[in-house]
């Protein structure tokens, strides 16, 4: 299995957990003391999420030709962007998590009012998901652009295929994020990286193989934003 494969295999993995999570038994266990959080959203927080962020650090360092190019201008420039997607990326999750825990634990989530209860909602619904989903666009963006930057001479066709069933589950997540939420923060963040992958795959399509997480993105966020979209507005 190519490398790529195996942390693409990883990454289909870690999105499943995260949902699984999402409805399993650590939902109905409270923490201790004052039950400040469930055991949900420490997991979430402390283990899942940090798993999609260790992920593309590897991914990082592949297209990063073993973090070689960080020697150079463009690649310091486009490191420190991943970097500083990480920052915003766990920023926003763990706005998120807990403004979600405050507002579905302390709120009629169905019939709330007042400044607290709709503080607790624009934060979880709002601020936490736009920083967090700046913080992935900015990680995503980085990568492609290493890719773009250091072709891969390693991948072959016959990884392809395992590549596009690793999209086609990623996709998923995207278009549960994209299509259910109440707000249409992920649908738009899905449209943003769509647009981004898809212009780029176009002007290297003709050397696909060459370019495996331009080709998995594009295929991941081409299929997720256009179910979300057929779903949302059909």
């Amino acid at each position: 299995m190519h490398k790529l494969n195996l942390l693409f295999t990883l990454s289909s993995l870690s999105v499943l957990l995260v949902t699984i999570e999402r409805f399993s038994f650590t939902t109905k266990i409270f923490l201790q003391p004052y039950n400040f959080l469930r055991l949900h959203e420490l997991i979430q927080m402390s283990v899942l999420i940090l798993l999609t962020v260790v992920i593309p650090f590897f991914i990082l360092k592949t297209v990063s030709n073993n973090f070689e190019s960080l020697k150079t201008k463009l690649g310091l420039l486009l490191g420190l962007v991943f970097v500083i997607g990480v920052y915003f990326y766990s920023t926003g999750n763990g706005l998120h998590e807990v403004s979600s825990f405050n507002f579905n634990n302390f709120c009629d989530a169905k019939n709330f009012s007042g400044e607290l209860c709709n503080g607790f909602f624009f934060n979880d619904y709002y601020t936490g998901n736009i920083i967090y989903f700046i913080g992935g666009g900015l990680m995503v963006i980085s990568l492609l652009f290493f890719e773009k930057l250091n072709p891969n001479k390693s991948y072959q066709k016959k990884d392809l295929f395992l590549t596009l069933i690793n999209a086609v589950i990623y996709s998923l997540a995207i278009f549960a994020y994209a299509a259910f939420d109440k707000v249409l923060v992920g649908l738009v963040y899905s449209l943003i990286i769509m647009l981004i992958a898809d212009f780029l795959f176009l002007n290297l399509r003709k050397k696909y193989l060459q370019y495996p997480v331009i080709t998995y993105t594009t295929a991941t966020y081409t299929l997720g934003t256009i179910l979300a979209l057929i779903f949302r507005f059909h």
